[in-house]
């Protein structure tokens, strides 16, 4: 294949077009939300014992209640 000076000038200028287009400056937004990842549990059998909850104490207004203790199993 014989390059000819139209061909020549055909990707002389796509070579720089794409050159250009590279230097170009712009602006890339991401949204989302980070979630994080869920808990495993090692044992196929466990037992939780989340305590007692009885709901007319969440009907009393005020402070804040604190909460209980991290407890390991």
């Amino acid at each position: 294949m014989k390059w000819t000076p139209p061909r020549w000038l055909v990707a002389g200028t796509l070579l720089m077009t794409a050159f250009s287009l590279q230097a170009a400056d712009v602006t890339i937004t991401v949204n989302g939300k980070v979630v994080a990842k869920p808990c495993t549990v090692s044992t196929t059998h466990a037992t939780v014992d989340l305590g007692d909850l009885y709901t007319f104490s969440w009907s009393r207004r005020g402070p804040r209640r604190r909460g209980t203790a991290w407890r390991s199993i």
